[in-house]
């Protein structure tokens, strides 16, 4: 048994860059992703339950929802790591948020607590090399695969790792200067990341895109006034009181 901590909307729902199959057969999905935090009963942390047990990660697949779920300890070393699918979940838009229980809000209100400058430049740089590897020699399995295979046959890259090449450099730049992130996407930085979606860029022109962004990013951390790496003593901190709220230790 499992206790919500919070769960919340990902991918391209949350940053408001979800396109229907019914407006584009071409570029439109039907999946949408969500994530969650939990915790397990006390009987996983106090006894031997959770020594025998593998299941803090949990994914799972119902109609077009796709799933993650993250047992708390293992989505805390996540987000202190900078992972930026788990980031993107501390700074959602609220409308995104599907349940919060109180000790989600706590995690909410105590993200600075994983804003590092040494982890976000690390890890969104990681992130976004992967996605141009992906955008040209990516792994197209099942339907989806086959769609966006057709995409890269025709357009020369996979637009939709093109996109989140660029979001992550965006969002990452944004994180070193301002400390937060802007997850729902709006105006112009919408439409830019919707046109890369939808193939209105040549790849030599993505690559131009994401080479002046890189360097901005490697700028934005030179400069940056957020703490070097985190505190984990803090973070212990607060992995143990949203534990104790979550199981009324």
């Amino acid at each position: 048994m499992r206790k919500t901590i919070y769960k919340c909307y990902v991918g391209s729902k949350a940053h408001n860059l979800y396109i229907p199959p019914s407006q584009s057969e071409e570029f439109g999905t039907c999946d949408i992703d969500t994530m969650e935090f939990f915790a397990y009963d006390k009987k996983y942390y106090l006894g031997l339950g959770g020594y025998y047990y593998d299941g803090d990660t949990i994914e799972d697949k119902h109609d077009d929802i796709d799933s993650v779920g993250h047992e708390i300890r293992k989505a805390i070393d996540l987000l202190k790591k900078g992972n930026p699918n788990l980031l993107v979940t501390l700074f959602n838009d609220p409308s995104s948020y599907l349940e919060l229980s109180t000790g989600g809000k706590l995690l909410l209100n105590n993200k600075e607590l994983f804003v590092g400058a040494n982890n976000i430049k690390n890890r969104f740089i990681g992130y976004a090399n992967s996605q141009i590897y992906r955008m040209q020699k990516g792994s197209y399995k099942g339907f989806m695969g086959a769609k966006r295979k057709r995409i890269v046959d025709k357009y020369g890259y996979d637009t939709k790792n093109a996109m989140t090449l660029i979001r992550l450099l965006q969002e990452g730049i944004e994180l070193l200067t301002t400390g937060n992130l802007t997850i729902r996407k709006e105006g112009e930085e919408r439409q830019l990341l919707i046109d890369i979606k939808c193939a209105k860029y040549k790849l030599e022109e993505i690559k131009e895109m994401s080479n002046k962004l890189f360097t901005g990013l490697e700028t934005a951390y030179e400069k940056t006034s957020l703490p070097k790496t985190l505190n984990d003593g803090k973070i212990d901190d607060l992995l143990n009181k949203i534990l104790e709220l979550e199981l009324n230790l």
